[in-house]
Protein backbone atom coordinates (compact mmCIF):
# COMPACT_ATOMS: atom_id res chain seq x y z
CA UNK A 1 0.00 0.00 0.00
CA UNK A 2 1.39 3.39 -0.76
CA UNK A 3 0.61 6.87 0.61
CA UNK A 4 -2.96 6.86 1.17
CA UNK A 5 -5.24 10.21 -0.15
CA UNK A 6 -7.81 12.44 1.37
CA UNK A 7 -10.49 11.41 -0.97
CA UNK A 8 -12.01 14.91 -0.11
CA UNK A 9 -9.36 17.77 -0.38
CA UNK A 10 -11.07 20.35 1.51
CA UNK A 11 -11.01 17.71 4.50
CA UNK A 12 -8.06 17.76 6.59
CA UNK A 13 -8.86 14.49 8.68
CA UNK A 14 -10.78 11.54 7.85
CA UNK A 15 -11.49 8.01 8.61
CA UNK A 16 -11.51 5.74 6.06
CA UNK A 17 -13.82 2.18 6.49
CA UNK A 18 -12.81 -0.37 4.19
CA UNK A 19 -16.00 -2.06 3.53
CA UNK A 20 -14.08 -5.25 1.65
CA UNK A 21 -12.39 -5.41 5.18
CA UNK A 22 -15.88 -5.67 6.98
CA UNK A 23 -17.04 -8.37 4.43
CA UNK A 24 -13.79 -10.10 5.39
CA UNK A 25 -14.19 -10.15 8.78
CA UNK A 26 -18.08 -10.80 9.06
CA UNK A 27 -17.14 -14.19 6.97
CA UNK A 28 -13.76 -15.07 9.45
CA UNK A 29 -16.35 -14.91 12.29
CA UNK A 30 -19.03 -17.03 10.57
CA UNK A 31 -16.23 -19.67 9.50
CA UNK A 32 -15.20 -19.93 12.98
CA UNK A 33 -18.58 -20.54 15.10
CA UNK A 34 -20.82 -23.37 15.29
CA UNK A 35 -23.43 -22.68 12.12
CA UNK A 36 -26.25 -22.98 14.67
CA UNK A 37 -24.67 -19.63 16.64
CA UNK A 38 -26.10 -16.33 15.93
CA UNK A 39 -23.70 -12.93 15.47
CA UNK A 40 -24.69 -10.09 17.06
CA UNK A 41 -22.53 -7.04 15.91
CA UNK A 42 -22.15 -4.73 18.72
CA UNK A 43 -22.29 -0.98 17.57
CA UNK A 44 -22.86 0.70 21.13
CA UNK A 45 -20.55 4.19 21.35
CA UNK A 46 -21.12 5.17 17.41
CA UNK A 47 -20.06 1.18 16.60
CA UNK A 48 -16.88 1.97 18.60
CA UNK A 49 -16.32 5.08 17.19
CA UNK A 50 -16.53 3.83 13.32
CA UNK A 51 -20.06 5.82 12.61
CA UNK A 52 -22.77 3.58 13.75
CA UNK A 53 -25.08 5.19 10.61
CA UNK A 54 -22.42 4.24 7.93
CA UNK A 55 -21.38 0.65 9.86
CA UNK A 56 -24.50 -0.72 10.77
CA UNK A 57 -26.77 -0.87 7.62
CA UNK A 58 -23.80 -2.37 6.01
CA UNK A 59 -23.33 -4.83 8.54
CA UNK A 60 -26.91 -5.53 8.21
CA UNK A 61 -26.76 -6.13 4.39
CA UNK A 62 -23.59 -8.93 5.21
CA UNK A 63 -26.31 -10.61 7.40
CA UNK A 64 -25.34 -10.40 10.87
CA UNK A 65 -28.39 -11.19 13.15
CA UNK A 66 -28.74 -8.56 15.28
CA UNK A 67 -26.96 -5.43 16.68
CA UNK A 68 -26.37 -4.84 20.16
CA UNK A 69 -26.55 -0.93 21.65
CA UNK A 70 -26.44 0.70 25.48
CA UNK A 71 -28.86 3.49 24.66
CA UNK A 72 -32.49 4.12 23.37
CA UNK A 73 -31.16 6.66 21.79
CA UNK A 74 -28.41 4.53 19.74
CA UNK A 75 -31.46 1.78 18.99
CA UNK A 76 -33.78 4.76 17.60
CA UNK A 77 -30.39 6.48 15.33
CA UNK A 78 -30.32 2.86 13.79
CA UNK A 79 -34.14 2.17 13.23
CA UNK A 80 -34.01 5.25 11.49
CA UNK A 81 -30.78 4.30 8.59
CA UNK A 82 -32.75 1.48 7.96
CA UNK A 83 -31.98 -1.31 10.64
CA UNK A 84 -34.84 -3.94 10.88
CA UNK A 85 -32.71 -6.42 12.18
CA UNK A 86 -33.56 -7.29 16.06
CA UNK A 87 -31.62 -4.45 18.10
CA UNK A 88 -30.56 -5.33 21.89
CA UNK A 89 -30.05 -2.99 24.72
CA UNK A 90 -27.52 -4.77 26.56
CA UNK A 91 -27.19 -1.82 29.52
CA UNK A 92 -29.74 -1.16 32.38
CA UNK A 93 -32.84 0.90 31.07
CA UNK A 94 -34.67 3.70 32.92
CA UNK A 95 -38.58 3.31 33.59
CA UNK A 96 -39.14 6.22 31.36
CA UNK A 97 -37.42 5.01 29.08
CA UNK A 98 -40.23 1.97 28.35
CA UNK A 99 -42.08 3.82 25.72
CA UNK A 100 -39.29 4.43 22.83
CA UNK A 101 -38.34 0.42 24.06
CA UNK A 102 -41.82 -0.91 22.79
CA UNK A 103 -41.87 1.97 19.57
CA UNK A 104 -38.18 1.06 18.37
CA UNK A 105 -39.15 -2.85 18.94
CA UNK A 106 -35.63 -3.31 21.35
CA UNK A 107 -34.71 -6.29 22.95
CA UNK A 108 -34.11 -5.58 26.41
CA UNK A 109 -31.24 -7.37 29.14
CA UNK A 110 -33.07 -7.01 32.07
CA UNK A 111 -32.92 -7.59 35.72
CA UNK A 112 -35.32 -7.24 38.50
CA UNK A 113 -37.28 -3.76 38.64
CA UNK A 114 -39.45 -1.12 37.90
CA UNK A 115 -38.20 -0.88 34.60
CA UNK A 116 -39.94 -4.52 33.87
CA UNK A 117 -43.20 -4.01 35.84
CA UNK A 118 -43.25 -0.08 33.60
CA UNK A 119 -42.80 -1.78 30.49
CA UNK A 120 -45.06 -4.94 31.12
CA UNK A 121 -48.03 -2.23 31.99
CA UNK A 122 -47.15 -0.04 28.29
CA UNK A 123 -47.02 -3.28 26.56
CA UNK A 124 -50.12 -4.82 27.79
CA UNK A 125 -51.85 -1.34 27.43
CA UNK A 126 -50.84 -1.05 24.21
CA UNK A 127 -51.77 -4.50 22.98
CA UNK A 128 -48.01 -5.47 22.19
CA UNK A 129 -45.57 -8.17 23.84
CA UNK A 130 -42.31 -6.94 24.82
CA UNK A 131 -39.30 -9.61 24.29
CA UNK A 132 -36.74 -9.37 27.01
CA UNK A 133 -33.28 -11.47 28.42
CA UNK A 134 -32.72 -11.77 31.85
CA UNK A 135 -28.89 -10.80 32.72
CA UNK A 136 -26.90 -12.66 35.30
CA UNK A 137 -24.15 -11.78 37.23
CA UNK A 138 -21.21 -13.93 37.61
CA UNK A 139 -18.76 -11.71 38.53
CA UNK A 140 -18.69 -8.22 36.65
CA UNK A 141 -21.16 -6.65 39.76
CA UNK A 142 -22.12 -4.26 37.29
CA UNK A 143 -26.00 -5.30 35.97
CA UNK A 144 -28.06 -8.40 37.04
CA UNK A 145 -29.20 -10.58 38.51
CA UNK A 146 -27.01 -13.36 41.35
CA UNK A 147 -26.89 -16.69 39.79
CA UNK A 148 -28.56 -18.38 43.08
CA UNK A 149 -31.90 -15.33 42.40
CA UNK A 150 -31.82 -16.62 38.62
CA UNK A 151 -34.79 -19.13 38.66
CA UNK A 152 -36.72 -16.49 41.07
CA UNK A 153 -36.28 -13.50 38.89
CA UNK A 154 -37.23 -15.56 35.64
CA UNK A 155 -40.31 -16.74 37.24
CA UNK A 156 -41.40 -13.39 38.54
CA UNK A 157 -40.84 -12.22 34.84
CA UNK A 158 -43.31 -15.47 33.16
CA UNK A 159 -46.06 -13.79 35.75
CA UNK A 160 -45.61 -9.99 33.93
CA UNK A 161 -48.31 -9.63 31.35
CA UNK A 162 -47.04 -8.83 27.64
CA UNK A 163 -43.34 -9.79 28.92
CA UNK A 164 -42.24 -12.89 26.87
CA UNK A 165 -38.67 -14.12 28.64
CA UNK A 166 -36.65 -15.50 25.08
CA UNK A 167 -33.01 -15.20 26.40
CA UNK A 168 -30.51 -15.19 29.29
CA UNK A 169 -27.21 -13.58 29.30
CA UNK A 170 -24.39 -12.57 30.94
CA UNK A 171 -21.02 -10.86 30.68
CA UNK A 172 -17.30 -11.93 31.43
CA UNK A 173 -15.07 -9.46 33.02
CA UNK A 174 -11.52 -11.59 32.43
CA UNK A 175 -12.01 -13.10 29.36
CA UNK A 176 -9.20 -11.42 27.53
CA UNK A 177 -6.65 -11.61 30.91
CA UNK A 178 -7.85 -15.02 32.72
CA UNK A 179 -9.70 -17.95 30.69
CA UNK A 180 -9.67 -20.13 34.05
CA UNK A 181 -11.61 -18.12 35.75
CA UNK A 182 -14.08 -17.15 32.64
CA UNK A 183 -14.16 -20.75 32.10
CA UNK A 184 -15.61 -21.62 35.71
CA UNK A 185 -18.02 -17.98 35.25
CA UNK A 186 -19.49 -19.65 32.42
CA UNK A 187 -20.28 -22.86 34.51
CA UNK A 188 -21.75 -20.60 36.72
CA UNK A 189 -23.68 -19.20 33.98
CA UNK A 190 -24.90 -22.63 31.98
CA UNK A 191 -26.21 -24.20 35.12
CA UNK A 192 -28.32 -21.31 36.34
CA UNK A 193 -29.61 -20.86 32.73
CA UNK A 194 -30.35 -24.97 32.93
CA UNK A 195 -32.10 -24.78 35.98
CA UNK A 196 -34.25 -21.79 34.42
CA UNK A 197 -35.04 -24.01 31.05
CA UNK A 198 -36.44 -26.70 33.35
CA UNK A 199 -38.73 -24.50 35.22
CA UNK A 200 -40.27 -22.65 32.49
CA UNK A 201 -40.26 -26.03 30.41
CA UNK A 202 -38.90 -24.24 27.19
CA UNK A 203 -34.90 -23.34 25.65
CA UNK A 204 -34.07 -19.68 25.89
CA UNK A 205 -30.85 -18.21 23.65
CA UNK A 206 -28.15 -18.67 25.95
CA UNK A 207 -24.83 -15.46 24.83
CA UNK A 208 -21.99 -14.18 26.98
CA UNK A 209 -19.28 -14.37 24.40
CA UNK A 210 -17.69 -11.28 23.33
CA UNK A 211 -14.52 -10.97 21.04
CA UNK A 212 -11.68 -11.85 23.41
CA UNK A 213 -14.05 -14.59 24.93
CA UNK A 214 -14.82 -16.45 21.27
CA UNK A 215 -11.11 -16.27 20.84
CA UNK A 216 -9.88 -17.22 24.35
CA UNK A 217 -12.61 -19.70 26.24
CA UNK A 218 -14.53 -20.60 22.98
CA UNK A 219 -16.81 -22.74 24.82
CA UNK A 220 -18.56 -19.69 25.76
CA UNK A 221 -20.05 -19.03 22.73
CA UNK A 222 -23.49 -20.41 23.52
CA UNK A 223 -26.19 -19.68 21.02
CA UNK A 224 -25.19 -16.18 20.08
CA UNK A 225 -21.67 -14.12 20.33
CA UNK A 226 -22.21 -10.52 20.74
CA UNK A 227 -19.14 -9.28 18.85
CA UNK A 228 -17.46 -5.55 18.40
CA UNK A 229 -13.06 -5.14 18.33
CA UNK A 230 -12.89 -8.48 15.85
CA UNK A 231 -15.58 -7.15 13.47
CA UNK A 232 -13.74 -4.28 13.22
CA UNK A 233 -10.19 -5.91 12.72
CA UNK A 234 -8.90 -5.23 15.85
CA UNK A 235 -7.45 -7.38 18.34
CA UNK A 236 -8.45 -7.89 21.68
CA UNK A 237 -5.41 -7.59 24.22
CA UNK A 238 -3.08 -9.72 24.06
CA UNK A 239 -3.69 -10.80 20.47
CA UNK A 240 -2.72 -8.86 17.12
CA UNK A 241 -4.83 -8.67 14.10
CA UNK A 242 -2.41 -10.20 11.62
CA UNK A 243 -1.80 -13.85 13.00
CA UNK A 244 -5.65 -14.00 13.61
CA UNK A 245 -6.26 -12.77 9.96
CA UNK A 246 -9.20 -10.43 10.80
CA UNK A 247 -8.42 -7.59 9.04
CA UNK A 248 -8.26 -3.66 10.14
CA UNK A 249 -11.81 -1.76 8.62
CA UNK A 250 -10.68 1.97 10.44
CA UNK A 251 -7.32 3.96 8.96
CA UNK A 252 -6.86 7.54 10.69
CA UNK A 253 -5.40 10.43 7.76
CA UNK A 254 -4.88 14.01 8.32
CA UNK A 255 -2.60 16.39 6.06
CA UNK A 256 0.59 18.65 7.10
CA UNK A 257 -0.60 21.97 7.19
CA UNK A 258 2.68 23.86 8.72
CA UNK A 259 5.91 23.55 8.32
CA UNK A 260 9.01 25.22 10.42
CA UNK A 261 12.84 24.79 11.47
CA UNK A 262 13.50 25.07 14.93
CA UNK A 263 17.17 25.47 16.57
CA UNK A 264 18.79 23.25 19.30
CA UNK A 265 17.27 24.02 21.96
CA UNK A 266 14.13 25.69 20.76
CA UNK A 267 10.96 24.09 22.93
CA UNK A 268 7.83 22.94 21.11
CA UNK A 269 3.82 23.06 22.68
CA UNK A 270 2.68 23.72 25.86
CA UNK A 271 4.60 23.17 28.93
CA UNK A 272 7.58 23.34 26.55
CA UNK A 273 7.75 19.27 27.79
CA UNK A 274 9.98 18.88 23.98
CA UNK A 275 13.25 20.94 23.77
CA UNK A 276 14.94 20.13 20.08
CA UNK A 277 18.65 18.78 20.43
CA UNK A 278 19.23 19.09 16.59
CA UNK A 279 18.09 21.71 13.88
CA UNK A 280 14.88 20.21 13.56
CA UNK A 281 11.64 20.39 10.88
CA UNK A 282 8.64 20.48 12.90
CA UNK A 283 5.61 19.85 10.95
CA UNK A 284 2.12 20.67 12.47
CA UNK A 285 -1.03 18.79 11.54
CA UNK A 286 -4.70 19.47 12.83
CA UNK A 287 -5.18 16.75 15.01
CA UNK A 288 -5.78 16.81 18.83
CA UNK A 289 -7.94 15.51 21.44
CA UNK A 290 -10.98 17.44 20.32
CA UNK A 291 -10.54 14.77 17.53
CA UNK A 292 -10.29 11.96 20.14
CA UNK A 293 -6.12 11.90 19.72
CA UNK A 294 -5.47 12.39 23.46
CA UNK A 295 -3.27 14.74 24.88
CA UNK A 296 -1.39 11.81 26.85
CA UNK A 297 0.11 10.28 23.47
CA UNK A 298 2.68 13.63 23.73
CA UNK A 299 6.34 12.24 23.19
CA UNK A 300 5.09 9.08 23.20
CA UNK A 301 3.26 8.00 19.54
CA UNK A 302 4.12 7.72 16.55
CA UNK A 303 2.51 8.38 13.15
CA UNK A 304 3.24 7.69 9.16
CA UNK A 305 4.79 10.41 7.10
CA UNK A 306 5.65 9.81 3.77
CA UNK A 307 6.51 6.01 4.33
CA UNK A 308 7.94 6.17 7.57
CA UNK A 309 7.54 6.67 11.26
CA UNK A 310 7.79 9.89 12.93
CA UNK A 311 7.60 10.75 16.58
CA UNK A 312 4.94 13.23 18.25
CA UNK A 313 6.86 15.82 19.61
CA UNK A 314 5.41 18.14 22.44
CA UNK A 315 1.94 18.09 24.36
CA UNK A 316 -1.04 17.22 21.93
CA UNK A 317 -3.58 20.66 21.57
CA UNK A 318 -6.77 20.24 21.43
CA UNK A 319 -6.93 20.78 17.54
CA UNK A 320 -3.44 20.11 16.66
CA UNK A 321 0.19 18.53 17.34
CA UNK A 322 3.56 18.73 15.79
CA UNK A 323 5.97 16.03 14.59
CA UNK A 324 9.53 15.55 13.75
CA UNK A 325 9.51 15.76 10.43
CA UNK A 326 13.38 16.14 10.06
CA UNK A 327 14.33 13.62 7.81
CA UNK A 328 11.43 12.96 5.85
CA UNK A 329 11.51 15.85 3.28
CA UNK A 330 7.86 16.76 4.40
CA UNK A 331 5.47 19.51 2.41
CA UNK A 332 2.74 21.33 3.48
CA UNK A 333 -0.35 18.57 1.91
CA UNK A 334 1.52 15.68 2.96
CA UNK A 335 -1.15 13.13 4.26
CA UNK A 336 -0.12 11.86 7.59
CA UNK A 337 -1.50 8.54 8.56
CA UNK A 338 -2.21 8.14 12.44
CA UNK A 339 -3.68 4.80 11.89
CA UNK A 340 -3.68 2.53 9.64
CA UNK A 341 -0.71 1.98 6.95
CA UNK A 342 1.92 3.88 4.72
CA UNK A 343 4.79 2.02 2.75
CA UNK A 344 5.52 -1.24 4.39
CA UNK A 345 4.96 0.89 7.89
CA UNK A 346 1.93 0.51 9.77
CA UNK A 347 0.26 1.76 13.14
CA UNK A 348 -2.06 0.02 14.43
CA UNK A 349 -4.92 0.51 17.43
CA UNK A 350 -3.67 -2.15 19.82
CA UNK A 351 -0.14 -0.10 18.77
CA UNK A 352 -1.93 2.96 20.66
CA UNK A 353 -3.34 1.39 23.09
CA UNK A 354 0.06 0.16 24.50
CA UNK A 355 1.41 3.45 24.58
CA UNK A 356 -1.92 5.00 26.59
CA UNK A 357 -1.83 1.86 28.23
CA UNK A 358 -5.30 0.95 27.58
CA UNK A 359 -8.39 -0.97 25.61
CA UNK A 360 -8.24 -0.99 22.08
CA UNK A 361 -11.66 0.07 22.28
CA UNK A 362 -11.02 3.31 23.79
CA UNK A 363 -8.48 4.47 20.96
CA UNK A 364 -11.09 4.11 18.15
CA UNK A 365 -14.40 5.27 20.63
CA UNK A 366 -12.67 8.33 21.48
CA UNK A 367 -12.57 9.22 17.68
CA UNK A 368 -15.20 12.87 18.14
CA UNK A 369 -17.97 13.75 15.25
CA UNK A 370 -15.16 16.23 13.65
CA UNK A 371 -13.53 13.28 12.45
CA UNK A 372 -15.33 12.82 8.67
CA UNK A 373 -15.75 9.04 8.44
CA UNK A 374 -16.07 7.82 4.95
CA UNK A 375 -16.99 3.93 3.40
CA UNK A 376 -13.82 3.03 0.86
CA UNK A 377 -13.78 -0.27 -1.05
Amino acid sequence: MGIPTIIDPSTRTTATLSVSALKHNVRWLRERLPNHVRLMAVVKANAYGHGASLIAPLLQQLGVDAFGVAATAEAAALREVGVTAPIFLISPVLPDEAEVVLATRVVCLVQEGEFVRRLAVLAQSGGQQAEVHLKVDVGMSRFGVFPERTVEAACAMEQLPAIRLTGIATHFPCADSDAGLTARQWQVFAQAADEVERRLGRKLVRHAAASAAILNVPQTVGDMVRCGLLLYGVAPSGHHPEPLGVKPVLSLHTRVTALRWIPPGRAVGYGATFVARRKTLVATVPVGYGDGYLRALGNRAEVLLRGRRVPVIGRVCMDQMMLDATDTGAEVGDVVTLIGKQGEEEITVNEIAHWLDTTPHEVTTLLSARVQRILVE
